[in-house]
C-alpha cells in the first residue's frame, strides 16, 4: 500500500475538483484505497463483438467465425488475451480458422514458453507474476483447480473440503484447518484468479469458476509439473504432453472426462501414487483400476454417468480414502462402506438412495453426510443388536458428525432393548450427536403427532442451547411441506435454565408457514433467516421485525402479504432479498425513511416490479453498494433503478438475475451481469460520471487491459466538475498492465 500513499499524499486538497483512476487485479487492494469517498469500479471482460473488434480488427469471415470460436471461448473477453491473439495472427500472411483452431489447441505452450515471435508475452508475464506469489499449500490448492474442465461452476464448500482431504490446508500452529483452506480459496478470489459466480448471504463467493486463460494456464502448469492427469480429448496425454505420458506414474492427480480414452492406457498406467480420481461423463474403465490406487483420498464421481451399484462393494475397500461423492445412477449404499474407515465427507446429493445403513453413520472419522431424502433402513430400526450398538457409539461421544443434511424426520422407531418405551429414531438419535453444527431435515405427516412434535422440540434444542457467554455457529434447515398448516406455528422450545439461551446462527424454514415458529423469537443471536411458503402473511412478516439481529433476511413466496418496514426496524440489516413470483395480488412491501439503516445488498427478484416499489426510496439507505433486480422485468424498470441508482451518493451497482420459473429456497447459482456499463455519454454536456465511464471503456479495450478494478478517487469538491481525470497503475505487476493516461479539459 504504499504506492498508494505515495499518489495519495502526492495531491493536496486544494478544492480544484480532480479525481485519481487507479487500476488493480487484488479487490482488497482497491477495498482499501477506496475507503472513504472513494468508488470501485469493477473491470468487465469485453462482450462478443467487442471481442471480435479487438482480435480480429476488420477481418470478417464465416469460415473465421468457425474456427475461432473456442479460441475466443478461451480467451473469454479478456482484452490483453484478445490483443495477444491479434499481434500473433498478425504475424501469419493471413488468418484463417485453421490457424486460430491451431493456436486454440496450443495456447497452453504459449503461455508457458516462447516461440518465436512471441505475441503472448505480456500476457505470460501477468500469469506468472500471479503464480510466483503462491508458495506453500496455496500453490498446491491453484493447481488443483486444473482437474476441474474449463468454465465448469465451482461450489465454494466442495472445493475447499477436497483441499482438506487432500491435506492442503494443514498447520503447524493450533489454527483450524478449515480457516486455511477458506483463506487459500479467499485469496485466490481476491487475486481474479478464480471468477465468482455468485455469493452467499454473509458476502463470501458460494459458486465460482477460473476464467478462460487462467484455467489454461493453471492447467498446462499442473501437467508440466505432473501435479495431475487430464485425460480428455481437449488434452489427449501422449500426443499434447509427452513428458507427463513418461512420467505419468507421478501424478497426484487423476482427471477422466472421456471414458474410451481411459480404456487404451489402463493396461500401461500406474496409479500407486493417485490422492485423487475425479469422473466427468463415462468412466470407461476406470473405476475396474480404482483398487490401483492404494492411496487414493479423494473420489469424486458425482458427474460419472455408467457407475452401478456394484462397483461401490469395490470402493468401499479404500481404506484411505476420506472424500467420496456419488451421482445419479446409484441406488443403494452397501453395508460394506464400514470398510471407509477415515472417510469424512460422503455426498449423496445427486444419488438415488433413500434408505440408509446404520454403518455408514457409525464411521467414525465422517464429519459431513449429505443426501436428498434419507432415511435409516427401516430393516437396522428393527434390529435391536445394531440399534444398541449405533446408540453406544453416539452416546459415547464417537461420532465425529457435523454436517447432517438430507434426512427425513418420520416416527418410525427402533428398539435399543427388548422394552418398547425405550423405542428410539432419527430424531432421538441426534440427540446425541454432540459435535453437530449444521442439520437439515424433511418434517412428515404422522399420527402420533404429539409425541413426534416432542422429539422435534428436544433435537432442536440440543442443538440451539449453549451457555449464556457463548456464541452458537449452527445452523438449522426444516421442510414443512408435508407436514399440517398449523404445525410449524405449534413447534416450541422449552424456557431456558438460568446461565444457558438459545442461539444459532443461519435458520431456513421452507413450507407452509401462516404464523412464524415461536422457537424462532427466541434465537437470541440469530442472523441469518430465509423463509420459504407459498404466501407469507402480515402476521409473520410483521413478527420479524423482533429479530434485531439479523443481518441476512430473504422472502421466497408466490404471494406476498402486505409488508411494511417501519423506522427503526431491522437496525443490523446487511442484505434483504424479496423473491416473489408476482406483485399483482398484493400491495407491494413498502419500507419507511429510518428502517435498515445499515443495508448494503437490495434484492427484488420479481418480474412484475411496481416501478419504484411503492415507498421504496433507495436514497435513505446511506451504505447501498448493489441492487439487484429480476431479469424479466420491464426496460421502463430497470431504466428507473438505474436511475436511482445513479442519485444515490455511493452508485450501487445495478445488477441483473435470472431466476428459475419455480421459486426455490435455493439460492440462486446464476451469475449477475452489470449494467452500468451501458450508460451512454450524452454528447451536448457530458457529466464528469459520464467522462469517467468513456475512460473507464478506453480501458477496457485497451491492450493492457486485464482482470481489475478500478478505484475513482474525487480528491477535492463531490460537486466541482473534474479538471482532470488521471489513471495511474497501483503496481505494474499487481495490476498487470500498464494504463493510459486519460485527461479532458
Amino acid at each position: 500500500m504504499d504506492e498508494w500513499r505515495a499518489v495519495n499524499s502526492a495531491f493536496a486538497d486544494s478544492s480544484t475538483g480532480s479525481r485519481i483512476i487507479l487500476t488493480t487485479t487484488i479487490q482488497s487492494v482497491a477495498n482499501v484505497c477506496s475507503h472513504g469517498n472513494g468508488y470501485v469500479y469493477q473491470m468487465d471482460n469485453l462482450g462478443e463483438e467487442d471481442s471480435k473488434e479487438v482480435a480480429f480488427p476488420g477481418i470478417r469471415s464465416p469460415e473465421l467465425e468457425h474456427g475461432s470460436a473456442a479460441l475466443l471461448g478461451k480467451c473469454d473477453g479478456l482484452p490483453l488475451a484478445l490483443v495477444s491473439v491479434s499481434d500473433y495472427l498478425k504475424s501469419s500472411v493471413e488468418p484463417t480458422g485453421e490457424l486460430c483452431a491451431k493456436l486454440c489447441r496450443d495456447l497452453g505452450s504459449h503461455l508457458k514458453e516462447n516461440h518465436g515471435h512471441d505475441s503472448f508475452s505480456d500476457l505470460r508475464k501477468v500469469l506468472l507474476d500471479n503464480y510466483d506469489s503462491l508458495a506453500g499449500y496455496a500453490l498446491s490448492c491453484f493447481l488443483y483447480l486444473g482437474i476441474f474442465p474449463r468454465n465448469r461452476p465451482l461450489k465454494r464448500k466442495v472445493v475447499t473440503r477436497r483441499w482438506l482431504a487432500e491435506g492442503y490446508a494443514r498447520s503447524e500452529s493450533l489454527r483450524d484447518e478449515q480457516d486455511i483452506a477458506d483463506e487459500n480459496f479467499n485469496k485466490l478470489v481476491d487475486w481474479n484468479i478464480i471468477q465468482p459466480i455468485d455469493t452467499r448471504n454473509n458476502s463470501q463467493v458460494k459458486t465460482c469458476r477460473t476464467h478462460g486463460i487462467m484455467h489454461e494456464f493453471v492447467l498446462h502448469k499442473s501437467l508440466s509439473h505432473r501435479f495431475i492427469m487430464t485425460l480428455s480429448p481437449d488434452h489427449p496425454r501422449a500426443a499434447a504432453h509427452p513428458r507427463a505420458a513418461a512420467n505419468a506414474n507421478n501424478a497426484r492427480h487423476l482427471s477422466v472426462q472421456d471414458g474410451k480414452l481411459i480404456e487404451c492406457v489402463a493396461s500401461d498406467e500406474e496409479l500407486s501414487r493417485v490422492r485423487s480420481l475425479t469422473v466427468f461423463g463415462d468412466a470407461g474403465g476406470a473405476i475396474s483400476f480404482v483398487l490401483k490406487c492404494k492411496l487414493i483420498r479423494v473420489l469424486d464421481l458425482e458427474e460419472c454417468s455408467d457407475l452401478k451399484d456394484h462397483d461401490l462393494k469395490h470402493i468401499c475397500k479404500l481404506w484411505h480414502l476420506k472424500y467420496l461423492s456419488l451421482g445419479g445412477t446409484i441406488h443403494e449404499l452397501p453395508r460394506c462402506i464400514d470398510g471407509l474407515h477415515c472417510l469424512e465427507t460422503l455426498d449423496l446429493r445427486r444419488t438415488k438412495i433413500q434408505s440408509l445403513p446404520v454403518e455408514a453413520i457409525q464411521l467414525p472419522h465422517l464429519t459431513h453426510l449429505f443426501g436428498n431424502k434419507l432415511m435409516l433402513d427401516k430393516d437396522d430400526l428393527k434390529n435391536v443388536n445394531k440399534m444398541s450398538k449405533l446408540e453406544k457409539f453416539l452416546s459415547g461421544k464417537k461420532s465425529n458428525l457435523q454436517t447432517l443434511a438430507g434426512f427425513v424426520a418420520d416416527d418410525s422407531k427402533g428398539f435399543i432393548c427388548s422394552k418398547k418405551e425405550d423405542s428410539k429414531g432419527f430424531l432421538q438419535l441426534i440427540m446425541h450427536m454432540y459435535k453437530l453444527r449444521k442439520l437439515k431435515i424433511w418434517c412428515k405427516r404422522v399420527a402420533n403427532r404429539d409425541s413426534y412434535m416432542s422429539d422435534l422440540s428436544k433435537a432442536i434444542q440440543k442443538l440451539t442451547k449453549v451457555p449464556i457467554d457463548r456464541h452458537n455457529d449452527c445452523s438449522l434447515s426444516l421442510d414443512f411441506e408435508e407436514t399440517d398448516k398449523d404445525f410449524p406455528s405449534q413447534l416450541n422450545l422449552e424456557p431456558c435454565s438460568g446461565g444457558s439461551k438459545y442461539d444459532l446462527r443461519s435458520l431456513k424454514l421452507q413450507g407452509k408457514l401462516l404464523m412464524l415458529p415461536p422457537f424462532v423469537t427466541l434465537l437470541s443471536g440469530l442472523t441469518d433467516l430465509c423463509i420459504s411458503s407459498a404466501t407469507l402473511t402480515q402476521g409473520l412478516l410483521s413478527a420479524l421485525a423482533n429479530l434485531g439481529n439479523l443481518l441476512y433476511l430473504k422472502l421466497i413466496a408466490d404471494l406476498l402479504e402486505g409488508f411494511e418496514i417501519k423506522h427503526g426496524a431491522f437496525p443490523s440489516l446487511r442484505r434483504l432479498c424479496f423473491q416473489v413470483r408476482s406483485l399483482a395480488l398484493a400491495p407491494p412491501p413498502t419500507i419507511e425513511q429510518g428502517a435498515l439503516p445499515n443495508l448494503v445488498s437490495l434484492q427484488l427478484l420479481c418480474p412484475d416490479l411496481v416501478v419504484g416499489l411503492s415507498g421504496m426510496d433507495i436514497r435513505h439507505f446511506k451504505h447501498l453498494k448493489e441492487i439487484t433486480i429480476d431479469a424479466d422485468t420491464t426496460a421502463q424498470e430497470r431504466q428507473h433503478w438505474e436511475h436511482a441508482a445513479k442519485k444515490h451518493p455511493n452508485r450501487p451497482r445495478v445488477m441483473l438475475v435470472k431466476t428459475a420459473n419455480q421459486i426455490e429456497s435455493e439460492e440462486l447459482g446464476l451469475g449477475p451481469c452489470d449494467m452500468r456499463e451501458k450508460r451512454k455519454r450524452c454528447p451536448a454536456e457530458p457529466s464528469l460520471d459520464d467522462a469517467l465511464d468513456s475512460s473507464l471503456k478506453k480501458m477496457r479495450l485497451s491492450e493492457s487491459s486485464s482482470w481489475s478494478q478500478a478505484i475513482i478517487h474525487p480528491v477535492m469538491g463531490a460537486d466541482t466538475m473534474a479538471s482532470s481525470s488521471i489513471a495511474i497503475p497501483l503496481h505494474a505487476d499487481e495490476s498487470g498492465g500498464w494504463m493510459q493516461q486519460h485527461s479532458r479539459s
